[in-house]
């Protein structure tokens, strides 16, 4: 039965993997609080990023409609972002102006691609790899070259799938495949090479313009499409909002905010403090039922839960041309097993949300 009384205000803003987790458990939610989200009508999931953007699968694979989701479980959805929020105030702001009071705020906003090599005025040229709908130029890149800068996983599916669809890509990084074991590397390297790719680790980039990449030694790198994959940072409405930094939003074990326990932060936008944790899908996905668990208790005035991260997980890049590098901890495998697995386990995902 609903608790007697008005219900604590509780505001959702962005449709991360948590959030999503919430919208489907809402009516739980909906016995404690008043719920309302600020989020864009569609979250776009980067397990499908690389091969959306090159077509290998449709525009709507990675997509879920979360106003749908919404309404189905009966969350106001404000459609939109929010531009401002006072913590101290309890009050945020949408970009549709309307004001949004809350007794309560759970932030799940995603990253942002650092910041560093994006020009000022950056030209359509220059994609960063959020957002991911931004990707979707490398489909018109066949024959031409195209740069893509960063190493890690991102630029390496990316790398991947570029070359596959017939782009002549240079792959520039300072370190090539960064935590995977040295066998996976070196596996990668080969696959890249046999599809064309210059592969150039070990060299810094210091500047990427409309038509070249600036090398440290002064060289030039042409290119028609430049990607940049130079890693994740918080959001920059954090700062303002006086909520966190490039970091993210600092968060104990619960998912509570340092100093402000009436905020809380899930996914790629915390920083963990505990122990910082990379920005990879797993942790907003698993994040999502502590999440729960926590304003549920939180409402029942009981301890919240604590997040305990995974050591190892199974991480499966998608290289195009249907093949995939499966990684858990130092053990990998490469080959169509690895990408059927992966196209398996992302369906599942996203139908429990369609």
């Amino acid at each position: 039965m609903p608790d007697a009384g008005p219900r604590p205000r509780l505001l959702l803003v962005g449709a991360g993997h948590a959030h999503l987790h919430l919208l489907d458990r809402a009516a739980e939610l909906a016995a404690h609080y008043d719920v309302t989200l600020v989020a864009p009508r569609w979250f776009h999931y980067s397990g499908t990023a690389s091969a959306v953007a090159t077509g290998d699968l449709p525009a709507g694979a990675g997509r879920v409609d979360v106003a749908a989701l919404a309404a189905r479980h009966g969350v106001r959805h404000v459609v939109g972002r929010v531009v401002d929020l006072d913590a101290h105030a309890r009050t945020a702001r949408a970009d549709d102006r309307s004001e949004l009071p809350f007794d309560l705020v759970s932030l799940n906003v995603g990253s942002v691609v650092d910041p560093a090599l994006l020009p000022p005025d950056r030209p359509a040229s220059v994609v960063p790899t959020k957002p991911l709908t931004g990707l979707e130029a490398l489909r018109a890149t066949a024959g031409r070259p195209v740069s893509v800068v960063g190493g890690g996983a991102s630029g390496l599916e990316l790398a991947a799938h570029a070359a596959a669809a017939g782009a002549r890509v240079t792959l520039l990084a300072e370190e090539v495949g960064g935590n995977l074991p040295a066998g996976a590397v070196r596996r990668l390297a080969r696959c890249l090479r046999a599809r064309g790719v210059d592969l150039r680790p070990g060299v810094a980039v210091v500047a990427v313009g409309a038509e070249v990449t600036t090398l440290a030694d002064g060289s030039e790198v042409p290119h028609d499409l430049a990607i940049l994959a130079t890693g994740l940072v918080g959001p920059p409405e954090l700062a303002r909002w006086g909520l966190g930094d490039e970091h993210g939003v600092p968060v104990t074990a619960t998912l509570t905010h340092r100093e402000h326990p009436h905020v809380l932060a899930a996914g790629d936008c915390a920083h963990f403090s505990p122990s910082p944790l990379p920005r990879v899908g797993v942790h907003g996905v698993r994040q999502g039922p502590v999440l729960l668990a926590g304003l549920l208790a939180r409402a029942r005035g009981k301890q919240a839960p604590a997040y305990r991260p995974q050591r190892q997980w199974l991480a499966v890049l998608d290289l195009g041309d249907g093949r995939g590098l499966a990684v858990r901890g130092r053990w990998w495998w490469e080959g169509r097993a690895a990408l059927w697995l992966k196209r398996r386990i992302d369906r599942r995902w996203l139908a429990r949300y369609s």
